[in-house]
């Protein structure tokens, strides 16, 4: 609206950016006729700023909600890293981006986001010293879109003076992404000395040792003039891997699952191995129709003449399946995911890490330089470069992403080829036997390829950031600071291991066996008047390297930005107060560039096959994706101190009123422009409230608006509705095809938020400080997609509903239809079914013939597609409430002893996905919507001791109780089993839903330090610090995620026991 319009505009912001100089040079030669107001004000408490703000102030209440860390806090806590320091925060809900992804289409390695409130992490500024760091150009999937966010792990873990976290939402400040808080590190400028940290961890288990060291160097030069830091950390760790952890070295929990999950022939939630079988699933038949480009697009499925129906169905189908003595077997059904075929299914944890290998080298450099009493120019640079190992299983043919891959009746490994049958029984050329019958052609359903190497992923990541700037002081009282920002980052993926599609097609059409590949990888005879499996075969490298090879992908982000900032008083009132203002502008510049070369990307022109499809078993097709866009800002901020100082009232110490704007102009979706509002009020000394009101938006990043369509693989996707009826690998956990594409008509998110709360300095009790804070943020036009899997878990719902509607009108289960494969789908629309089959309907027929009705299910198709379509939805809201207890004792004989626990409650979350629809639940959930999980409590406690050289503390972590959106069943189940609390019943989306809880957890830390004196020789100046995080080896709790726990949660807690030693010298 008018009234909120800025007086500011990007023409006035390069007009003040070009008159730097100028007021450089206006202000090199002070007055000298008098004392000047440096020297007056020398002696007084310097003024500084906080996060979420940029006006200056001379008193320390806190009257922003931030929780703050000094260097001494986090070495308390013994952070390895910046995602550990910042999850110890009961604020921060998880890292939703993190380094246990395996996936091609994800951001892999050295790499952590971090999100607040629970929700994306977009949502949350990460700044370093008060200026944005570029994000990490791989995207990953967050909420379903593709997030770009600052990867957490570049930033420094020593020279720190304190770490900020800004509870509140910020836009009208900083600008997007400030919407449910800002993380600020803010580097020391000014030190002396030289200090080496050395730190040795090692888990409980023997593995996962990391070993630091630091250098901090800082100095003055030119008579005091100049002040120089260096700080150069260099970092190195060994991989853990999941094998490692017997609590997640198998995808199959249903043994530790309670009822009903603890069955997987009743229900697979918590049974996540993977279809894609190293025994294999197959169909024998003919090829029926081939593309444009000569692929396989039909294959018709059907069992030899003269093959037994023992060994292959009437439909084609057959597998090779555990057998009795260790043996392997022809089975014509699905093997059972129970009992001796249980090993059929494949287990992919060994082969993927909780933590990847990973080399880290981070150094940071600012310079200072006086150019006078009045004028100060600055230089911040850093570089951080990490190279990551991460690793997977060896590749696997799914035929449901990868299409047909057919072994044809030539090739000499078909148990079904030329080579074993004939039309007359005669036997080969060399005299081996052959049985009667058609040779036929087989088409790989499932089959994991186990003899190919494990997938090894090199990530090499390097950001590089430079600000150089001016700063100085305008008149008495104002300060202003200038600075250009530069800043890249790229990361390269190698992934080894891969096969391409079109090289491994060719290898296995050859007829020639020192040459032929055999994706069976077992042997075959014509025994007794019998075909058998003989046994292992591995195919030698010579074969194997025709086909695999390195999957690459690159990124490159880069950030640019000019700007310029002043504050200081404004106006003097009544009783000795002053008006304090600020304003200031921005110009910024983002581009992202995601690079896929030939046959990773898209097949390229001349290859002779689809343009639009790429090579390589397993990856989604991408096109090459360039974006870009600029941004202008300018912004004002006013703080009014109506009461205070000298002019007071009863129950009036003071009453401060703030309020802040800034306008910003996208060249991509046009303007924005967000107000704050604070009051402040101290009744009485040792007691503030404060409020304020807050409007935020979020633009939609990069990835977001220019990615175009593109098909991605889902993996282990269950169909959660089938699979148990069934018992198909189709139907298990298995690889989906879904379309998805970037939006360019997606709207910024719009946000308000208020908060209020109150500050209490316990007058009787010095030390003690108590605060309690109510939040909120109310979210419109949410950027969103649900994941796959969510999709079909919703699809799930809503077909069990529909049939129970159904039943409950009356209509006979086997007339119910829920128009599978047709416009009339009872599904969600955004799963698309193939039509009924009768192979469906006898499936459907034989489970229901042992449930009642309330656990019955009408039948549907198997899953065709999955659309998890971008799109702003309606709205989200969420608050609740921070507190927090300090108490720093007296000093005592025994010595200075200190107390901080904080705690968080989320009171409320929900979302509407569109105007008029049912809500979703947020709260208590660990849905890809929110960053993390959202259990209702979290909390932190420290205590820290500390007399003469000694020195010692205990910290507690709380994490609540949540619902585990991947594991559901029924009321009726729920009832049979007494209504445990284990199983929660929840109202989402206009129905009862009833989905297993995890449990709480609770995990400590320890730590005990020394410093040696100067009298202690060649000891002299160190400190020695003895850690031990997560002293009790607490467990991460059971959830139905593939590795046992939720790992954006938990991660750092399956890593175990973790002992640290550190040494630190100051010379």
């Amino acid at each position: 609206m008018q009234t909120y319009s800025p007086r500011c505009s990007p023409v006035w912001l390069g007009g003040l950016l070009l008159a730097l100089p100028v007021l450089v040079f206006s202000q090199a030669a002070p007055t000298t006729g008098g004392p000047t107001p440096g020297r007056d004000e020398a002696v007084k408490l310097e003024a500084f700023t906080v996060t979420g703000s940029n006006i200056k102030r001379l008193d320390f209440e806190k009257v922003l909600p931030i929780t703050s860390f000094n260097m001494e806090q986090i070495e308390i806590r013994a952070a390895a890293q910046p995602a550990e320091l910042l999850t110890a925060l009961p604020e921060v809900t998880g890292l939703p981006g993190n380094e246990t992804a395996t996936l091609g289409a994800t951001a892999r390695g050295d790499n952590s986001s971090v999100s607040l409130r629970g929700i994306p992490s977009g949502n949350t500024l990460i700044l370093l010293n008060g200026r944005r760091i570029v994000p990490h150009p791989i995207s990953q999937g967050e909420a379903g879109v593709p997030a770009l966010t600052p990867n957490i792990n570049q930033l420094p873990n020593r020279g720190l003076e304190r770490v900020e976290v800004l509870r509140d939402g910020a836009s009208s400040i900083y600008g997007s992404d400030a919407v449910a808080g800002v993380v600020n590190y803010i580097m020391k400028k000014d030190r002396r000395g030289t200090e080496l940290s050395v730190t040795l961890s090692e888990t409980g288990y023997h593995d996962g040792q990391d070993y630091r060291a630091t250098l901090t160097h800082g100095l003055g030069f030119a008579k005091g003039r100049g002040r120089a830091v260096l700080v150069a950390d260099f970092y190195h760790r060994n991989p853990i891997f999941v094998r490692s952890r017997p609590f997640a070295a198998d995808a199959d929990t249903t043994n530790r699952a309670p009822a009903p999950w603890n069955n997987p022939l009743v229900d697979t939630s918590f049974f996540g191995r993977s279809a894609t079988s190293a025994y294999g699933g197959y169909i024998t038949g003919t090829i029926t129709g081939t593309d444009a480009y000569g692929a396989v697009s039909t294959f018709a499925g059907a069992r030899p003449a003269g093959v037994p129906t023992t060994m292959v169905a009437a439909s084609g189908t057959f597998f090779l399946a555990p057998g009795p003595n260790n043996s392997v077997v022809f089975a014509t059904a699905t093997p059972s995911r129970a009992g001796a075929t249980r090993e059929y299914w494949w287990n992919n944890n060994p082969y993927r890490v909780i933590q990847p290998k990973s080399a880290r080298t981070n150094v940071y450099a600012s310079v200072e330089y006086d150019l006078n009493d009045r004028v100060t120019a600055f230089l911040d640079a850093s570089m951080y470069r990490a190279e990551s190992v991460t690793y997977r299983e060896p590749d696997g043919i799914t035929q449901s992403t990868d299409g047909y891959i057919i072994v044809p009746a030539t090739n000499p490994w078909n148990p079904f080829g030329t080579r074993f049958w004939s039309p007359t029984g005669a036997p080969n050329t060399d005299g081996t036997p052959r049985l009667t019958g058609t040779p036929s052609a087989v088409s790989i359903t499932n089959k994991r390829l186990l003899d190919l190497p494990d997938r090894t992923d090199w990530v090499d990541n390097s950001v590089y950031r430079g600000v150089v700037g001016l700063r100085g002081k305008l008149f008495r009282t104002w300060t202003w600071e200038g600075a250009f920002l530069y800043s890249g980052a790229r990361v390269i993926e190698n992934e080894e291991g891969p096969s391409r599609k079109s090289l491994l097609i060719a290898a296995i059409n050859q007829t020639d066996s020192t040459r032929a590949f055999n994706p069976f990888t077992r042997t075959f005879a014509v025994q007794n008047g019998q075909l058998v499996v003989t046994g292992d075969y591995r195919n030698p490298a010579s074969v194997t390297s025709t086909f695999t090879s390195s999957f690459i992908r690159s990124g490159i982000t880069k950030l640019g930005s000019g700007d310029f900032r002043a504050s200081g008083d404004v106006y003097p009132i009544w009783g000795g107060n002053t008006i304090g203002g600020a304003f200031g502008g921005e110009f910024r510049y983002e581009t992202y560039d995601d690079y896929r070369p030939p046959y990773a990307g898209l097949n390229p022109p001349g290859s002779g096959m689809d343009l639009q499809a790429n090579d390589f078993l397993g990856f989604s097709p991408n096109s090459d994706t360039h974006g870009n866009r600029h941004v202008a800002a300018a912004y004002a901020e006013v703080v009014v101190p109506v009461f205070g100082r000298k002019f007071t009232a009863p129950l009036v110490q003071s009453l401060e009123i703030s309020a802040s704007l800034r306008h910003e102009s996208y060249t991509d979706f046009g303007e924005t422009t967000k107000p704050k509002y604070g009051v402040n009020w101290k009744p009485v000394a040792g007691i503030m409230v404060r409020s304020s009101y807050n409007e935020g938006f979020r633009a939609p990043n990069l990835a977001q608006l220019f990615t175009g369509q593109y098909v991605r693989t889902a993996t282990g996707v269950t169909d959660s509705y089938r699979s148990a009826v069934t018992g198909l690998p189709t139907d298990g956990s298995s690889n989906r095809r879904t379309i998805n594409s970037g939006n360019p008509n997606l709207r910024p998110e719009q946000s308000t938020g208020r908060s209020g709360g109150v500050v209490i300095e316990v007058p009787w009790v010095k030390g003690l400080s108590l605060s309690a804070d109510y939040w909120e943020i109310r979210q419109r036009d949410v950027i969103t997609a649900p994941t796959s899997g969510e999709l079909v878990n919703d699809d799930r719902d809503a077909l069990l509903a529909a049939t129970q509607a159904a039943l409950a009108a009356g209509q006979r289960l086997d007339q119910i239809d829920l128009g599978s494969g047709t416009s009339s789908y009872k599904g969600t629309t955004q799963v698309l079914r193939l039509p009924v089959t009768q192979a469906d309907r006898d499936f459907f027929a034989a489970y229901n013939a042992t449930r009642t009705p309330a656990n019955q299910r009408a039948v549907v198709g198997a899953i065709s597609l999955i659309f998890p379509s971008t799109f702003n939805k309606a709205q989200q809201f969420l608050n609740g409430f921070d507190y927090n207890l300090t108490y720093r004792l007296p000093k005592l004989p025994i010595g200075s002893i200190s107390f901080e626990t904080t705690w968080s409650r989320l009171n409320a979350f929900f979302a509407y996905n569109s105007a008029g629809a049912p809500r979703t639940l947020l709260r208590e959930t660990n849905l890809s919507q929110v960053g993390g999980a959202t259990p209702v409590w979290r909390g932190a406690s420290t205590v820290s001791w500390r007399r003469k050289q000694w020195g010692a503390g205990v910290g507690f972590y709380y994490i609540g109780r949540y619902t585990d959106t991947g594991a559901t069943t029924t009321k009726a189940t729920w009832d049979s089993l007494g209504n445990p609390s284990y199983i929660q019943e929840v109202y989402n989306n206009g129905s009862y839903v009833y989905r297993y809880v995890v449990h709480d957890s609770k995990s400590y830390n320890v730590n005990a330090s020394y410093r040696f004196g100067e009298q202690a020789g060649w000891l002299k100046s160190t400190d020695i610090r003895v850690s031990v995080n997560n002293v009790l080896n607490a467990k991460p709790p059971l959830s139905s995620d593939t590795r046992g726990y939720d790992v954006g949660l938990y991660n750092t807690m399956a890593r175990g026991r973790i002992y640290s030693l550190q040494i630190t010298r100051r010379f």
